[in-house]
């Protein structure tokens, strides 16, 4: 008897739509870009998915000559 393949899981929920994403936003939630985008131009300055909200990196940190 031939075996199934395995069914991929289904991905999670997109935070904003509630469609399956693989997709994640820099805090690891689930969120297609398109969502994430749309929220930011709604509420500007909140900065939940904008990616430049991360602390940067101090140059003398960096592990490339």
């Amino acid at each position: 008897m031939a075996r199934r393949p395995a069914v991929p899981p289904r991905p999670p929920p997109c935070t904003l739509c509630r469609k399956p994403t693989p997709l994640r936003s820099h805090a690891g939630e689930a969120v297609h870009k398109v969502c994430a985008e749309r929220w930011n131009s709604r509420h500007p300055g909140a900065g939940r998915f904008v990616s430049d909200a991360q602390a940067r990196r101090r140059k003398h940190d960096d592990d490339h000559v």
